[in-house]
């Protein structure tokens, strides 16, 4: 359970990284909610925060070759908590879950129709889980690392990824997803500054 908890979060971290900002820390010393948990800018687009909390249970479908049930279970609940939002908070901390996170982050794309919503969550968990593929030595590493010391911060998680090219191979996949980054505007993560 604790390997799988830290491909989990290297998961949700590596994606980061790439994708959105550098985590400030990534960690799986459980607590009363989690077994783990990372931390990392959280105003980027919709599309590419969705793909970040789905990044988690794309590293264990890598890992264990099976797609999580957890990850269905969680967002055939978010959906339905769009049409009875008391649901939602009936169970405590479910907001809080990468399933919930990742549904509402594309509702914040203008999609409403649940059907168009697993769809589009579906495609981003395509792209998360191919993202993770063409960088799965550095998932691999920051996991390791979170089985040795537990939790790492923004600047342990590149020391234990350093030498592995991110950007690049993500790039490819998010734009054969049709998923692209605005050069020109600053859509781009950056790297901890040295």
């Amino acid at each position: 359970m604790r390997t799988l908890v830290a491909y989990h979060e290297a998961g949700h971290a590596i994606l980061s990284s790439a994708i959105n900002d550098a985590p400030r820390y990534v960690s799986i010393r459980g607590d009363d909610e989690t077994l783990g948990r990372s931390a990392q800018k959280m105003l980027s687009r919709p599309t590419v925060l969705a793909q970040v909390y789905l990044a988690g249970f794309a590293a264990e479908h890598l890992l264990t070759g099976r797609r999580p049930r957890q990850l269905d279970r969680e967002v055939g609940f978010a959906l339905l908590t769009l049409d009875d939002p008391d649901l939602a908070a009936a169970f405590a901390g479910f907001a809080e879950r990468d399933g919930y996170r990742a549904v509402h982050a594309v509702l914040r794309t203008g999609l409403l129709d649940d059907d168009q919503i697993a769809s589009e969550i579906e495609r981003l968990y395509a792209a998360a889980r191919e993202s993770l593929v063409a960088v799965w030595p550095a998932v691999r590493a920051a996991a390791n690392a979170l089985l040795e010391r537990e939790e790492l911060d923004g600047d342990e998680l590149f020391e234990a990824i350093v030498g592995i090219e991110l950007f690049a191979p993500v790039f490819a996949v998010q734009e054969a997803h049709g998923l692209r980054f605005d050069i020109a505007s600053g859509d781009l993560p950056r790297a901890p500054s040295p």
